[in-house]
């Protein structure tokens, strides 16, 4: 069964990818590597859940799938899951490139809109200190207000874009590559039942 079930679980899962840069995934079929199951994530869910929320991603990867039978795995099952995260880190790239490029386009064009918005946040500050009435004097203060609001909101909405926004689907193309890559190991479940006999014995 694939298992990721608390933050206990999560934080000793990051605690074994620092110590020996493993991931290890439960799994009851080689099937459920790429599907999930029973309203379950799959194996690949679980393994980016793990890896996306790590602090850093080591140089090298270890993936550990523990199946109730070894011999169920069979080396194009482990060729589908390498093409999966290649095709999934390509597309995670291209969606990352897609953020920041489109935030320097649109760059120039918001820096224009956010110098008016500034210019008329000036114009009715300085208006509401030259006009009588309150009512007058209390409106133009509030577009000044309103303006010197969206002169910043314009302005930095497509540098957030261009310098941040980018980087988590570009962190998450990483980990894919990274998994891609990985060195794959199959193991063999181990039952309750025999965990409780290793832990007598």
């Amino acid at each position: 069964m694939t298992r990721l079930r608390n933050a206990h679980t999560l934080r000793a899962a990051h605690h074994r990818l620092r110590s020996d840069k493993t991931v290890e995934v439960e799994l009851r079929s080689i099937d459920h590597l790429l599907c999930g199951h029973d309203n379950q994530p799959s194996g690949v869910d679980v393994l980016v859940g793990v890896l996306d929320s790590a602090l850093r991603l080591p140089d090298a990867l270890t993936i550990r799938l523990a199946l109730p039978e070894v011999s169920q795995v069979h080396e194009s099952e482990i060729s589908d899951f390498r093409d999966h995260c290649r095709a999934q880190a390509g597309e995670d790239w291209r969606t990352a490139m897609t953020l920041r490029q489109g935030g320097f386009r649109e760059l120039p064009r918001a820096l224009v809109y956010s110098v008016m918005a500034a210019l008329l946040g000036v114009a009715s500050g300085y208006l509401a200190e030259s006009v009588e009435g309150t009512l007058l004097t209390v409106v133009l203060y509030a577009v000044a207000f309103v303006a010197v609001i969206a002169a910043w909101t314009i302005g930095w909405a497509p540098i957030e874009q261009a310098l941040f926004d980018w980087r988590a689907p570009g962190h998450t193309a990483s980990v894919y590559e990274l998994m891609a890559h990985a060195r794959i190991e199959v193991v063999e479940m181990v039952s309750p039942a025999d965990a409780s006999a290793i832990l007598a014995s």
